[in-house]
């Protein structure tokens, strides 16, 4: 709720000091001076009105580069999106993101991509697992293998002509991100069922 020009320029005469060289009347050149800085103020209080609603990704327009910028967006696209809805979907929602790195936490950022997913992690065998559960090699302790389902042909193969690319745009986006938020000495694993 903002104020206006009268009473900015009201409000800018009760700062002023008091005595016969500072006359309030509204014909003097006093007044006509502190009435042209109000309209400044008016717009002033306006623009921070609306900044409040910069305050929040969901309501931001005029800082949403800002936006972008300190989240590390955009991230994995396979095409710029130039849309102001996109962007302001994807501020919000890695905005919001929660959760660390279980595999569980994998498979949803994944879904939440629009990618079937299904996340296995290679644990060490001992004595309380049954005879049934594999012997992974040492190296398969720190890899995760995902298992993509509804991209076939993510992957060039021998048989493809030259136009075809190596990896499809979705797969891409899918592993730029995936690798983009993967701990430290963890690797992943691949895989695209049909």
């Amino acid at each position: 709720m903002g104020h206006s020009v009268a009473q900015w320029t009201n409000a800018l005469l009760a700062q002023m000091p008091r005595g016969v060289l500072w006359q309030r009347a509204t014909s003097l050149d006093l007044y006509k001076y502190t009435q042209g800085y109000a309209p400044r103020l008016e717009r002033v209080e306006q623009s921070a009105d609306t900044l409040l609603l910069e305050m929040r990704p969901e309501t931001t327009l005029q800082l949403l580069d800002e936006w972008e910028e300190y989240l590390g967006l955009p991230e994995c696209v396979a095409e710029p999106v130039s849309s102001l809805e996109y962007r302001r979907y994807a501020v919000i929602e890695k905005s919001h993101r929660k959760g660390g790195l279980q595999a569980w936490n994998i498979q949803k950022l994944a879904e939440d991509l629009g990618f079937t997913v299904e996340v296995d992690e290679a644990f060490p065998h001992h004595c309380l697992r049954s005879c049934t559960y594999p012997l992974w090699p040492p190296q398969y302790r720190y890899i995760l293998r995902v298992t993509v389902y509804g991209i076939p042909g993510a992957y060039m193969t021998c048989l493809d002509d030259v136009l075809t690319p190596l990896v499809t745009s979705d797969a891409r986006v899918l592993e730029c991100t995936l690798n983009r938020y993967k701990v430290g000495g963890l690797y992943y694993e691949f895989y695209y069922a049909v």
